[in-house]
């Protein structure tokens, strides 16, 4: 077998592997989800887009929870273990809802999936980390972005097929193909157990106490009873994940003020980089929105003319350029290096708002080409993807390996948890912005309705994202001196001789 210092060692393999199985069964339900509240179980444009941002958001905002818990009381694997347990039911119990239209039971399994993504999100990304040797970080770098395009591909093909498959097998026969995809997942756990553990922490190596185990029943219990809250209640649940959110990100503002010296000053770069994730994101949680509803709405059937495309699978159109255009990015990284040119995550962040601004902008300017069908080319959603992928590319596979470096080894589930806190705030503040494009049932699309409802909003994206641009340059220096003044310290600390801070 591979060992920790190759390129690619044996049970990261394995780790990727897993990371296409995961995107195909979570994104492909994820794209049908939004028809599927629309047309069966009747939902308005605005409830659904506030149940699409909720779904984006509750997960990844449990997962600072998740995080914290795989970190203290139960380990790496077993979080994801038992939240790749919980998922393979929950795709299950929603195709057994979805068989008969069943909104409370619908709204229980999309509960459990959240639940599942919030234990088990961060820990995969320690495991994969703790494959590689502590030699070995550049080629963690490299194995992060394989594992995000294997993730998109995953996401593509499911994306893609999920809509044209309903109606062969309707919607609940989809949420049960993404069932036997997650129990694939299980499968490979047992096969690979010891390995795995092998890479977890501490704590999956040793038996976990009984009070520990009552602790994390009840506390997921509790935890499965908020999200189904949050997504019944969505009006009053978007203030719970604001809650949840700002109250992670106070958590990791005391952690700052009890680390050491050294690490004081690189958390407090992340604390920084956290907010510009947020704004990102923002963007990110657009496609799933104001986009989405957008493509459904005016979006035609075909691609270039002659490749067929159902318009709720303009989605998969973001794991396609990101899958493509990922070894294009990473030779482009390898190049700069070269020229002797390494711009920092900040910066990198700077450059992805400039080409989420141009993705917006060709948004704005589509609506001006409304064809005799009253539909937009798909040719058009697909450029929008291009630009705002190659965004989400740039930054996307390198944040949480950021923060992997930047925080102790004590706060790495927690702390890459954060990126995902990042993803939750602005998933849910994206959908409750983009309400105002919601259009009542039976709403005939007029050439004054798009507009001055959809190109006015997406063209003021488009401005505010060139400004972040900038905001984000400021921050870059920032950052980057804080990053250095931490590492400075270590090196004296190691070294033996007075830190520079005294």
């Amino acid at each position: 077998m591979q060992g920790s210092n190759s390129r690619f060692p044996f049970i990261a393999n394995v780790l990727i592997f897993r990371q296409f199985l995961w995107g195909a069964a979570f994104y492909g339900t994820y794209v049908l989800l939004t028809k599927f509240f629309l047309d069966e179980l009747n939902y308005s444009e605005a409830d659904t887009i506030m149940m699409m941002g909720a779904f984006g958001a509750v997960g990844p905002v449990f997962s600072a929870v998740g995080g914290f818990f795989a970190d203290r009381y139960l380990g790496s694997f077993r979080a994801v273990y038992i939240g790749y347990t919980v998922y393979t039911f929950g795709f299950f119990l929603l195709g057994y809802g979805a068989s008969d239209l069943n909104v409370p039971l619908s709204i229980f399994a999309i509960a459990l999936i959240g639940y599942a993504r919030g234990l088990s999100a961060t820990s995969p990304t320690v495991l994969l980390g703790n494959s590689y040797s502590a030699t070995n970080r550049e080629a963690f770098q490299q194995g992060l972005t394989i594992n995000y395009s294997l993730n998109n591909l995953g996401s593509f093909s499911s994306k893609y097929l999920f809509p044209f498959m309903v109606a062969y097998l309707a919607y609940e026969g989809n949420f049960y193909i993404a069932s036997g995809l997650m129990s694939i997942t299980l499968v490979l756990f047992v096969l690979f157990r010891k390995q795995l553990i092998e890479v977890g922490n501490d704590l999956d190596k040793k038996p976990v106490s009984m009070p520990v185990w009552i602790g994390f029943v009840l506390g997921s219990a509790v935890m499965l009873g908020l999200v189904y809250w949050v997504f019944s209640n969505l009006d009053a649940g978007k203030y719970l994940l604001y809650a949840l959110g700002f109250g992670a990100i106070g958590y990791f503002i005391y952690e700052i003020t009890q680390a050491t010296p050294a690490y004081k000053y690189k958390m407090c770069g992340v604390l920084i980089t956290i907010f510009i994730m947020i704004v990102f994101y923002f963007y990110y949680g657009q496609m799933l929105t104001s986009m989405n509803i957008y493509a459904i709405n005016l979006m035609g059937d075909q691609l270039f003319g002659f490749i067929p495309i159902r318009p709720e699978s303009n989605a998969a159109f973001n794991p396609l350029w990101c899958f493509v255009l990922g070894g294009p990015v990473i030779y482009a990284y390898a190049w700069l290096e070269k020229k002797g040119f390494s711009p920092s995550i900040p910066t990198k962040f700077a450059a992805a708002f400039v080409f989420s601004a141009i993705a917006f902008s060709l948004l704005g300017l589509s609506t001006h080409f409304v064809g005799v069908d009253g539909k937009i080319s798909a040719n058009w959603i697909l450029w929008v993807h291009f630009f705002q992928s190659l965004a989400e590319l740039i930054v996307g596979a390198l944040g949480a390996g950021f923060i992997f470096e930047m925080v102790p080894r004590y706060l790495s589930a927690f702390s890459i948890g954060l990126r995902s806190v990042a993803l939750s705030l602005s998933g849910i503040l994206a959908a409750v912005i983009s309400t105002r494009i919601a259009l009542p049932k039976g709403q005939a699309l007029t050439p004054e309705i798009i507009e001055n409802v959809y190109a006015s909003y997406f063209f003021n994206l488009a401005i505010l994202a060139v400004v972040m641009a900038f905001v984000t340059l400021a921050l870059s220096k920032v950052i980057t001196s804080l990053v250095q003044k931490g590492e400075a310290i270590e090196k004296a600390e190691q070294a033996g001789t007075p830190s520079p801070q005294h």
